[in-house]
């Protein structure tokens, strides 16, 4: 009894060690509210995350026992930050969520007007500048018609065209309610853009008869509402200028934009977040390498060196993970470079076809080998918006011709072939002669006397 009993435990065990999060990075999500009662106002997303396998455990701002790390390790895989009335505890400042990025962990900050110095800080590491406190994005030209007449209700779809980030039906779909602070991004490369503002917005406070005397922070669409960035060891970084985006009653609510007939009986934003959760949490949007390989033409054995002008052929799989599986990766630029100090070589790969079983796609190049001996890099350095970066180099040796390996003979050798054999053939002709009439000239004394 007591075996069928550690039989079943060990079957138990197994089936929970097996279910795992969707996320390629973990499963472990720490959300930072003010109260334990918000949950209550974001029901529909914590159940969306629930439900996608995330284990979330809730914390409250002035709990003292939140720790990022223990022994150096990460103790959770993501931060949820929806704390908005004070600065956070000890154990979560710009240092320790900068390091929290710096070791894979992944973190979406939803910020409204209130917006703490921590969060500040921290922004500014990744070269976003949010707008004063108590600010709002004001728009008198695209705001819901339920507005309170601050006009700071925004109704955008002014979202990037990304479908590495959001689907297109969500791209093309009911326009989100936006009701928050902006933000300005900065020229930093890893940065994307995911959400503006429109032409017509401003960034100012909303005070009874306030007068716009000095110049808004940003203005346009050059005021970010949501923004992210992707550190360069794939960890992720979402800011959302508002809470309330995540909130149940921006999901339910319909949308109308003031001077237009359309409506919609509910807003985009539940189907944006789903999306904006995914990509951060990294559910999409993420590839890796899954086998490489080099060798000759007509030739299968891989090498370690080869030999200048060598016909080559370097084959790299890349999986993009989509629909919680792994999938063949579709892009048309992937590139590889043959690299000593500087490139030698920058070729496109070619896509290969793949089949129904196959879960990478090969991206194949056919090349000639430089006239340059010595040791090369082959680097596929695949970074595009939305993606986690590849970067995926393997290391080969170019040798020169052996002595046995050059040509018997070359056609530009030619002259001198025939000089040297002209040289050699006159010279045999002119001792033949010699030889031969050597005795021509003597009289017959001397002759006589010769012999």
């Amino acid at each position: 009894m007591r075996q069928i009993l550690s039989i079943v435990f060990f079957v138990f065990a197994a089936f929970f060690f097996i279910v795992e999060s969707k996320s390629t990075t973990g499963s472990r999500v720490l959300v930072l509210l003010d109260k334990e009662d918000d949950k209550n106002l974001y029901t529909k997303f914590f159940e969306s995350l629930e439900g996608r396998d995330y284990i979330l455990t809730y914390k409250t701002a002035s709990d003292p026992s939140i720790e990022l790390f223990s022994y150096g390790e990460r103790v959770f895989d993501h931060f949820i930050n929806f704390a908005q009335k004070k600065d956070k505890t000890d154990n979560i400042t710009p240092t320790s969520l900068i390091s929290f990025v710096n070791n894979g962990g992944n973190i979406l900050l939803a910020i409204s007007s209130e917006i703490t110095e921590n969060i500040r800080i921290f922004a500014r590491e990744l070269d976003i500048e949010f707008d004063e406190r108590d600010t709002f994005v004001i728009d008198h030209f695209n705001y819901n018609i339920s507005d309170d007449g601050k006009h700071t209700l925004l109704v955008s779809n002014n979202v990037v065209n990304n479908e590495a980030i959001l689907s297109k039906e969500v791209i093309e779909g009911p326009p989100v309610l936006f009701r928050g602070i902006g933000h300005k991004a900065g020229t930093v490369p890893l940065l994307t853009k995911i959400m503006r503002a429109n032409d017509t917005a401003y960034s100012y406070e909303t005070k009874d008869g306030q007068v716009v005397d000095q110049e808004p922070l940003a203005i346009g669409n050059s005021i970010g509402l949501i923004s992210a960035l992707q550190a360069r060891n794939n960890a992720r970084v979402t800011f959302v200028g508002s809470l309330e985006f995540f909130s149940d009653r921006f999901f339910d609510s319909p949308v109308q934009k003031f001077n237009s007939s359309k409506s919609y009986p509910r807003s985009g934003n539940e189907a944006f977040v789903n999306d904006l959760t995914k990509w951060t949490l990294q559910e999409k949007g993420v590839l890796r390498v899954t086998s490489r390989s080099h060798h000759k033409e007509d030739e299968y054995e891989q090498l370690e060196v080869y030999r200048i002008k060598d016909n080559f052929i370097y084959t790299i799989g890349i999986s993009e993970y989509v629909n919680d599986q792994w999938q063949p990766f579709n892009g048309n630029d992937v590139q590889l470079e043959l690299i000593m100090l500087d490139p030698y070589i920058r070729v496109n790969l070619t896509a290969l076809p793949t089949t129904k079983n196959n879960h990478a796609r090969k991206y194949e190049a056919h090349l000639q080998l430089p006239d340059v001996y010595g040791v090369f890099t082959l680097k596929v350095n695949y970074k595009r918006p939305g993606y986690t970066y590849i970067v995926d180099t393997t290391t080969i040796t170019i040798r020169h011709f052996r002595h046995n390996e050059y040509p018997r003979y070359i056609s530009a050798a030619y002259p001198y072939y025939t000089g040297a054999a002209s040289m050699g053939i006159g010279f045999l002709l002119f001792c033949f002669i010699w030889i031969v009439n050597k005795d021509a000239g003597k009289t017959a004394a001397e002759k006589k006397k010769t012999n």
